[in-house]
């Protein structure tokens, strides 16, 4: 029994972003992967995040934005939501963003984003 281990490791802003796929050979023919997983390597006080993906482009593309996510929530702390200023300043910026990217960003919900969106048009209509 023998085993291939398949690592890339990347950035994303601060940190090591590994991404892993170990597959097992038996008798040299017969391959079984065991592992297919990202993970966000440990870097100060935040310790080990593993996420596993499905032997699929759709899996491995999801778990990717999903790590992305979770490394940009650690790293800007968007949990602490932009003030309104700014969130407005950016969507009159950038006429193409949607507003689940905007949520993204900026730690606020979509629906938050609509209420106050709406709100700042009928300021703007008045």
């Amino acid at each position: 029994m023998s085993m291939n281990t398949n690592n890339i490791k990347v950035k994303h802003l601060n940190r090591d972003i590994s991404i892993a796929q170990h597959t097992e050979y038996q008798a040299g023919v017969s391959e079984t992967t065991e592992v297919q997983e990202i993970a966000i390597l440990p870097s100060g006080s935040a310790g080990w995040t593993i996420l596993q993906y499905n032997n699929d482009l759709n899996s491995l593309i999801e778990t990717l934005k999903q790590i992305r996510t979770l490394v940009e929530d650690q790293e800007y702390h968007t949990k602490l939501a932009w003030k309104p200023e700014i969130v407005i300043e950016l969507y009159d910026r950038s006429p193409d963003m949607t507003l689940k990217e905007l949520s993204r960003r900026s730690g606020w919900s979509v629906k938050d984003l609509i209420l106050l969106l709406v709100e700042k048009d009928m300021e703007n209509n008045d």
